[in-house]
């Protein structure tokens, strides 16, 4: 007759030092998992810091870019200061589409970066609908923008000179200058009278610290095959010995 006695099985002392194996390995299976995951975490902080600081300290546009060149994707967020001078009033544009920050319409102008004949477009404020073009500040101006890439689209500009995108293949048509690939929204105020556009968070990518992510991964694989071979040795054990005690003869009365 079989006389099974499932707890007691479990907590036999042949397996009182298997569970304790157990337990410490998952532990520290556990344990190494949530480091790494805090390192990967560390990391992405990390970038968004980095990304944050190259957003606060401005550096001159310098030769890291040119009129007619790509928009390099290292300068993207990138706060740079800018020497030269406005265009012209008339030459100012509104911009007013699904690109634009809840659906406000961006005052766009060409400035004229010094000793060249280039313009980068500057998105010099926002308002709720496009209106009269303010004046531009006269003379030598020091401005501080964050880039941008040029955005997708746009259609020609209207009566109103409005379009819906910074599109530079369609502004190019639209302006005197050789134009830049992309745009920058002015983070010091140009006297127009108008709310500064905000720049977007930066972009973290999510690989940054991915190593240690999959060594989190990594760690708790381990923890569960710990727990699996655990389970495993355990019910083989549990097994083995109800197999020998039922085969054991009965007493003789």
């Amino acid at each position: 007759m079989s006389h099974h006695r499932p707890l007691r099985d479990w907590f036999s002392g042949p397996l009182l030092g298997l569970h304790a194996l157990a337990v410490v390995a998952v532990a520290l299976c556990v344990a190494g998992g949530l480091w790494q995951m805090g390192v990967y975490e560390g990391r992405q902080d990390d970038e968004r810091s980095s990304a944050a600081a190259s957003l606060a300290q401005a550096q001159p546009l310098g030769d890291q870019w040119k009129a007619g060149e790509a928009f390099p994707t290292e300068l993207q967020q990138r706060s740079v200061v800018l020497q030269g001078r406005f265009g012209p009033a008339t030459e100012q544009l509104w911009v007013q589409g699904a690109e634009t920050t809840g659906g406000q319409a961006w005052l766009v102008a060409p400035f004229l970066v010094a000793g060249t004949d280039d313009a980068l477009l500057v998105v010099r404020g926002s308002a709720a609908v496009p209106g009269p073009v303010p004046d531009v500040p006269t003379g030598e101006q020091s401005v501080t923008v964050v880039l941008q890439p040029g955005q997708g689209g746009g259609s020609a500009l209207d009566a109103r000179r409005t379009t819906t995108a910074v599109s530079i293949p369609v502004l190019l048509n639209e302006l005197p200058h050789r134009l830049f690939s992309g745009y920058g929204l002015a983070t010091t105020d140009t006297g127009a009278d108008l709310a500064l556009v905000s720049a977007p968070d930066p972009d973290v990518s999510w690989t940054a610290g991915l190593k240690n992510l999959a060594y989190a991964l990594q760690w708790w694989v381990f923890g569960l095959f710990a727990a699996f071979m655990w389970w495993r040795m355990c019910s083989e054990s549990i097994e083995a010995r109800r197999a020998l005690r039922d085969a054991r003869p009965l007493p003789v009365a």
